[in-house]
């Protein structure tokens, strides 16, 4: 089925006009294939081996879900999914092009799906819609999931499979079926190969077209390809070769003005010869103690390809023995909504001994990491589960984790997984012959700082001694130079930051003010909550934290939750409603929204009419516009006594800026300023316009 796609697509650049993955900061990355390789093929094209395409060839209707005749002259394949309102958007343009008299019995469509990260609904959607297909109603599903898009619950998917008369129980059994959920990722995986990581996206006889485009944009080409391909047809070819050969036509035509391009567009890269600086920390480890040489792998339990690499690691330590020890970093991605659950689980196996049993259970379930099965691998293992629990729990649990990806940017450790042996970089899953040749060279270095008078049992720290500590970005070959850095704001800079109007936690003259730019639906903001309680319980009264709004685009549901949460603070609940809000990070749909307040014995009239009042958004607005003045442009994003922090650091990246800011704020109380008014007395002097910019230094 997808040789034709790979092979059309696999060096099309695609725009990215709709929904879309933050490609460029988390990602998975694969190991890299050939199209051919990835399909399965052989590599060799069509006109070089003489085969004969039909339709089974080019797509298994078993499996894909397809609208439209089977001797179409022209085949739209759609990667879509059920949360993305742009996706919404385009299905009455699809249905146009297939009501179009003109168009009548020449169009089909093929579904393919790709549910986005950040759509926390839109995965299960996509496996309800395939259990639907399998009872031979996936387009009557499809429509009723677009039209009840803020609504696609497990119980909503019953309710939609009783009202198209499906078998319930076999509908419920379906939607369990790891086949379908495989369907599903098979889709998302094709997708990533593609280089398509937005939706909608669209190939028409392999040519591509981007995002949510009108009736006329389609038309074009379409009208295009009826004609090329229809000259096939009366040539001779079945329809199934003449679509095959337009694929083909098409994608030699796309390569051939895409790759001149495209070589000169890759972007800068981080030099792969460079040793850099790798601590260990606390991270689990395995194999020799005193061993030569050392693999710190940057990886994840949801990620199908970190699972991959796991036997080829396992070869390199029974190949080397004790000269070789692997080391595990947490660098769970957003997409992966229990990427970040098991991380935690992980380290409170860990902290009884038993992190890398625990691992392999993960890897060897990875489609079954629910709270459920987390907490029913350590009942396997024998571990303490009151202990169990308390260790997820654990600030500390989150602070190893946020160390580990603090480490990973540091390092520009994009994707998972991704390894460094000896501190020299080494991306994907690899096959071992990639490892052994790396291997290799660091243990002739390390046997020769040994023979040259280094202790073995230090050798790693030896050979990191003179590692670097900042990552040199290099052109790679046909690439385009690195651009020139970007000035970003002065973090020593103290920015006016007032607080009026917001919800604040803490004592009114306390000496610190931390104002907190944040939304509900960002999982960095729900990470950094219990550093921030921490904060409070180490300083008391010293601290106060200000809650600011700033919802960003792509999460759909963090204007109604910011909404609400000023709904609550007009009744006195703020804290406690964003408390529920961060709880129950997956669930933000208006009813939801509403149960919380009802849970808070919230007059519910009023929090109605609080949530749409023009003075609630204004509130929103004004966050917003001073974060954009400050240069606050992600979340979360802090201001400590006006002094900037990025980002979920750990603690002690707060405790530093606090404690300056206490020494400083004692002293002026000390020389006669008001504490009752000691954050408006040290920000008398702040800057009060744009935040001013430096210019790092270059690559």
């Amino acid at each position: 089925m997808n040789r034709y796609l790979l092979i059309a697509a696999a060096a099309m650049g695609f725009g990215l006009v709709g929904c879309q993955n933050n490609a460029g900061t988390d990602r998975e990355t694969p190991t890299v294939e050939s199209p051919a390789e990835a399909s399965g093929g052989s590599g060799a094209s069509a006109a070089a081996t003489g085969h004969q395409f039909d339709a089974a060839d080019i797509w298994s209707l078993s499996t894909a879900p397809v609208k439209g005749s089977e001797q179409a002259l022209v085949t739209i394949v759609e990667f879509s999914e059920f949360q993305c309102p742009f996706c919404s958007r385009v299905g009455p343009t699809l249905q146009q092009i297939l009501d179009t008299p003109e168009f009548a019995g020449k169009v089909r469509i093929v579904f393919k799906h790709l549910p986005l990260g950040f759509h926390d609904r839109a995965r299960p959607a996509a496996i309800a819609s395939m259990a639907a297909h399998r009872q031979g109603k996936f387009w009557e599903f499809h429509d009723l999931a677009f039209q009840n898009q803020r609504d696609l619950t497990d119980a909503n998917f019953t309710a939609w499979a009783t009202q198209l008369g499906l078998n319930l129980e076999q509908f419920a059994a379906d939607m369990a079926d790891p086949a379908l959920a495989a369907i599903v990722d098979a889709d998302a995986t094709l997708a990533g190969t593609l280089n398509i990581q937005g939706t909608p996206n669209f190939m028409i006889n392999g040519r591509p077209l981007t995002g949510a485009q009108p009736f006329d944009n389609f038309a074009t080409i379409i009208r295009e390809e009826i004609t090329a391909t229809q000259a096939l047809v009366d040539g001779g070819q079945t329809h199934g070769a003449a679509y095959g050969a337009r694929v083909e036509a098409n994608a030699a035509a796309r390569t051939a003005a895409a790759q001149p391009q495209q070589e000169r567009q890759r972007p800068p890269e981080p030099d792969p010869a460079q040793e850099l600086r790798v601590p260990i920390g606390d991270s689990a480890a395995k194999g020799g103690a005193e061993a030569l040489v050392t693999i710190v792998e940057f990886s994840e339990f949801q990620c199908p390809f970190c699972s991959r690499v796991g036997p080829t690691l396992q070869q390199i330590q029974e190949r080397y023995g004790d000269d070789v020890r692997v080391v595990f970093k947490h660098l769970p991605l957003d997409f992966h909504d229990r990427a970040l659950p098991a991380a935690r689980a992980s380290i409170a196996a860990q902290n009884q001994g038993k992190f890398w049993e625990y691992h392999d259970l993960m890897f060897a379930n990875q489609r079954a990491l629910g709270d459920a099965e987390l907490l029913a691998y350590a009942t396997q293992l024998g571990l303490n589960i009151e202990r169990f629990q308390a260790d997820m729990a654990s600030p500390e649990t989150q602070a190893r984790i946020d160390a580990d990806v603090a480490l990973a940017n540091q390092l520009q450790a994009r994707g998972t997984p991704h390894f460094f042996v000896n501190g020299i970089r080494l991306v994907g899953a690899q096959p071992v012959e990639a490892f052994t040749s790396v291997v290799d060279e660091q243990l002739a270095l390390a046997r020769a700082a040994i023979d040259g008078g280094a202790a073995r049992a230090t050798i790693y720290d030896t050979l990191q001694a003179d590692a670097s500590t900042e990552v040199r970005m290099i052109t790679p070959p046909g690439g385009q130079a690195p651009p020139p850095a970007r000035p970003t704001p002065d973090p020593a800079a103290e920015m006016y930051v007032p607080v009026e109007a917001s919800a604040v936690k803490g004592a009114q003259d306390a000496l610190i003010t931390i104002v907190e730019f944040s939304e509900f639906q960002c999982p960095f903001c729900s990470r950094v909550g219990p550093t921030l309680q921490q904060i409070q319980e180490r300083y008391g009264n010293d601290v106060r934290i200000v809650f600011k709004h700033r919802p960003l685009d792509f999460h759909d549901r963090a204007i109604p939750a910011a909404r609400a949460a000023i709904a609550a603070q007009n009744q006195g609940k703020f804290w406690e409603y964003h408390d529920l809000l961060f709880a129950n990070q997956q669930a933000l749909t208006d009813e939801d929204l509403i149960r919380y307040a009802e849970q808070l014995g919230l007059n519910i009239d009023r929090f109605r009419t609080d949530m749409a009042a023009p003075e609630t958004q204004a509130r929103i607005d004004a966050d917003v516009a001073l974060a954009e003045r400050l240069s606050a442009g992600g979340t979360p994003h802090f201001f400590v006594n006006g002094i900037r922090l990025r980002g979920a650091q750990p603690l002690e990246a707060f405790v530093t800026i606090i404690d300056a800011q206490l020494a400083i704020a004692r002293a002026a109380v000390d020389g006669g300023a008001a504490r009752a008014t000691i954050y408006d007395t040290l920000q008398a002097d702040a800057i009060r316009g744009p935040a001013p910019m430096i210019q790092p230094p270059a690559q």
